[in-house]
């Protein structure tokens, strides 16, 4: 007889050619085996395995306890920070409160400090308000089944009786999406029906406004074939059926909710790793216990063949440990070597993956196949490969860009963000005047709305301990948002906030301990405090200190972990343990225990500048390493003098860049001076600040406004418009830097040196004596130095088409200031620092 594969793979040779298994990290608990529904495409009752039939209705108190037992066992012998448990069956509800309450309970005080998201996959009949509140006190996320309409949904999904279930859903989704349980609303799951119109049914679920959609092919094989399927025909129904709904999807204003399929397959065209089985070669690591504690594979696989997901291992006698070892799991965390030749040859392997395992079944070769659903699959993915290609969408595209809801707050609201043809030409000439910036400046607020967004989301996904208080600072954030939006606005367009936010969501993904979600509160309580929103929000302190983004910190005792924020009409008291902070009535003042962030202010010609100050906040500038301290009143004085200056000689001779400035930068962030000259640093996450040490004279401030408001432009604009491919690891020299660059920081360089040659272009015809020589070799120095880098650019390879255009442009206009006269000492002087600077570079590089 014939072994089918994968019985017959050889795990001992896997292990011995360095192959590892990856942890479980999801755990489906078949918590009730039973249902009270009669679907007709149910791969549990109405396929290839009837095993339900002689397992326990419900799983026993004792097996309950051997699994938990076994989960945490495998918790800590591999160290793993974050788990998921799915309550699944049947209908999980039929189980009952008190041992959904007992299981989630266990588990989370079995494995300590391991961080448990819990979730729940139900047909929603049962689902009523003593289990939402059950759910709201156990924070379980809730997954609701639903087809469409009510024509299409009780089409398949009825009652033993032959009654439709629809009618019982829309009551649950009722209570489910109202204000109060909406934060445990995980998305909508849908099976595809070839009967039912596509974007009828899209339309049917978004009604309720879901967080996800999970887009279900019909379980089935080549064996035994799904409805509409003809696994000898290369028509595609199925992907007729998802295209149209892809591209309502893809080319929305404004994305409605976040379709896992269609997202999981676009994060890998772009190179990304998959999340989920329908695609991609990630490891499987998920494990399922039936009620019985059977440990056995996906219960997809009960759609193959009767036993197809059994692995003969129990919780009473096995170890997860144990699981990982069997044939049939490997074969699920092999990546491409688990594929059929077939596949291995298609040039959409990597992310197609096969398709779903279970539709791989072949009887009598195993699942060494491509999917049944191969020519769907194929025609999916190249379609929204070409989409991506064609109509590319901002970055964080698949970030959710929509309200956040009914009776949780007006909606954060977002735009598209195209930049017009005349603009990017203009920008690329190194200019583009104060509109232009103002375009960058608008996608970068909805950039820090989708990453604050994506705080909430990413920290309700991992199972985050303050989740739930997240999820309150959201709530408040959008509710100051409904009466006082310049307050949130205010807050949000702090160039620290996108800074938190993008490391958090980083940390909360990659399950860094100093992920900070909780933060989301100072952001709200610094909103409440703008807007005279009376309300108390519990912050978060770091070794006693409260900070709220845009106003300064409260200083308590360094014991401190947590404290209160009683926010009223003119200020806010933040207290803890019997300490009160008074905000002032003008934050900006300093006052006992309250640190205030301190404005600069100039006008020229009725033109006024006016930035913050931010010596405070953890964020302002990451990864700097010489990060100034708070200055003193004294230097303050400095600054601002030095600024009235600098701001005088933008306004009355460099109009333009003035313009750019003030749409620009609002923030000012301290560093420590270098042994000599100054130093000053933008960072992409902190769209609006400029780092500096003091500035010494007016003439350097605005040279240094200039030169790093161009990378603030550049930075903008990569987050709408990619210009540069991947580094290849080629490295180039910089004339302004001591060591090899990147292509990408090429561009960076050599845009803001357009910038400063452009500055001393003019500059130099009002300068005299010493000065205008200076001035004269600094442009000539820095023309033909940009110039020389745009040209290591363009042939380098690595420009997008978008990018090939745009330092075209600003070779175009360094070349026509090439001859412009420029005196004899000037370039002379600008030709032996730049020998020299070639010199020591080569020196220090060979």
């Amino acid at each position: 007889m014939v072994r089918e594969w994968p019985s017959n793979l050889d795990v001992g040779e896997l292990v011995d050619g360095g192959w590892r298994p990856t942890p479980f990290r999801q755990f489906i608990l078949k918590i009730h085996s039973r249902c009270d529904l009669a679907c007709t495409y149910c791969y549990m009752y109405e396929m290839a395995d009837s095993s339900w039939r002689t397992r326990p209705k419900q799983m026993a108190p004792e097996t309950a306890s051997a699994t938990v037992t076994r989960i945490a066992e495998h918790v800590h012998s591999h160290s793993i920070d974050a788990i998921e448990v799915i309550l699944h069956g049947g209908e999980p509800l039929l189980a009952g409160r008190e041992a959904i309450r007992d299981i989630v309970t266990r588990v989370r005080s079995a494995v300590g400090g391991t961080r448990v998201k819990v979730s729940l996959q139900t047909n929603a009949t049962l689902l009523d308000l003593p289990y939402l509140r059950l759910f709201d006190e156990l924070d379980v996320h809730v997954g609701v089944s639903l087809d469409g309409d009510a024509a299409m949904h009780d089409r398949s999904r009825r009652r033993a009786n032959g009654q439709g279930s629809h009618s019982a859903v829309m009551t649950a989704l009722g209570l489910l999406t109202s204000p109060a349980y909406r934060h445990l609303f995980g998305g909508l799951l849908c099976t595809i029906d070839l009967r039912n119109d596509p974007l009828g049914a899209y339309e049917a679920l978004l009604a309720f406004d879901p967080p996800a959609i999970d887009f279900l092919l019909p379980h089935g094989n080549w064996s035994a074939p799904p409805p509409g399927r003809d696994p000898e025909s290369g028509a595609t129904p199925y992907a007729d059926w998802l295209i149209p709904i892809f591209d309502r999807w893809y080319d929305a204003a404004h994305r409605p909710t976040r379709i896992r399929f269609f997202s999981e397959i676009i994060r890998l065209l772009l190179g990304g790793s998959s999340a989920t089985e329908q695609v991609g070669l990630s490891p499987a690591a998920m494990v399922v216990v039936e009620t019985d504690g059977s440990i056995e594979q996906s219960d997809f696989l009960k759609s193959a063949y009767q036993g197809a997901a059994e692995t003969g291992l129990h919780v009473t006698r096995s170890s997860f440990d144990d699981v990982l070892r069997h044939p049939a799991i490997v074969a699920r965390q092999i990546g491409e070597r688990a594929l059929s030749a077939t596949c291995r040859r298609c040039p959409i392997a990597k992310v197609c993956g096969g398709g779903l395992y279970a539709h791989r079944y072949r009887e009598g070769h195993g699942f060494a196949n491509p999917s049944v659903y191969c020519p769907d699959l194929f025609t999916l993915v190249t379609h929204i490969k070409h989409a991506v290609e064609a109509r590319p969408r901002a970055r964080g595209e698949e970030r959710r860009s929509r309200s956040t809801g009914p009776g949780r707050g007006a909606p954060m609201h977002l735009g598209e963000h195209r930049i017009p043809a005349r603009t990017f030409s203009e920008l690329a000439a190194g200019q583009g005047g104060a509109s232009a910036v103002a375009q960058l400046a608008a996608a970068q607020r909805s950039k820090h709305i989708l990453l604050v967004r994506g705080v909430l989301e990413t920290a309700r996904q991992v199972g985050h301990p303050r989740a739930a208080s997240v999820r309150r600072a959201y709530d408040l954030l959008a509710a100051v948002q409904r009466d006082h939006p310049e307050a949130v606005d205010a807050v949000l367009r702090h160039p620290s906030v996108g800074a938190w936010a993008r490391h958090t969501v980083t940390a909360l993904v990659t399950g860094r301990e100093d992920a900070a979600p909780e933060q989301l509160a100072g952001l709200a309580a610094a909103a409440a405090i703008r807007s005279g929103t009376v309300c108390e929000i519990d912050v978060p302190a770091v070794e006693g200190v409260v900070t709220l983004p845009s106003l300064g910190q409260a200083v308590l005792a360094p014991t401190l972990s947590r404290a209160t924020a009683h926010c009223f009409a003119d200020g806010a008291d933040v207290m803890a343990d019997g300490t009160v902070v008074r905000v002032p009535r003008d934050p900006r003042q300093d006052a006992p225990g309250w640190r205030g962030l301190r404005t600069l202010s100039a006008e020229a010609e009725e033109t006024p500048l006016r930035v913050v100050i931010d010596d405070l906040d953890p964020y302002r500038m990451p990864g700097t390493a010489n990060m100034g301290g708070r200055l003193t009143p004294a230097e303050v004085r400095r600054w601002q003098s030095t600024l009235d200056g600098a701001w005088s000689l933008l306004v009355r001779h460099h109009p333009v860049v003035a313009g750019e400035v003030a749409a620009a930068i609002t923030v000012f962030t301290p560093l420590v001076p270098p042994e000599q000259g100054q130093s000053s640093a933008t960072s992409r996450e902190t769209f609006g600040c400029v780092a500096l040490s003091t500035p010494p004279d007016a003439t350097t401030l605005a040279v240094t406004l200039a030169h790093e408001t161009q990378h603030a432009k550049l930075s903008a604009l990569l987050d709408i418009v990619p210009l540069t491919k991947p580094d290849d690891g080629s490295r180039h020299y910089a004339p302004w830097r001591p060591d090899p660059r990147p292509v990408p920081g090429l561009l960076q360089g050599a845009y803001a040196y357009l910038g400063v040659a452009d500055f001393w272009r003019r500059q130099r015809h009002l300068e005299t004596g010493e000065a205008a020589v200076e001035a004269g070799a600094e442009f000539a120095r820095w023309r033909a130095g940009a110039r020389m880098v745009t040209e290591t650019i363009l042939g380098s390879g690595l420009l997008t088409e978008p990018g090939t255009a745009f330092v075209a442009e600003m070779a175009d206009q360094l070349d026509r200031w090439a001859d412009e006269p420029v005196p004899a000492a000037s370039r002379a002087l600008a030709r032996e620092r730049a020998e020299h600077h070639l010199a020591v570079w080569h020196a220090t590089n060979s």
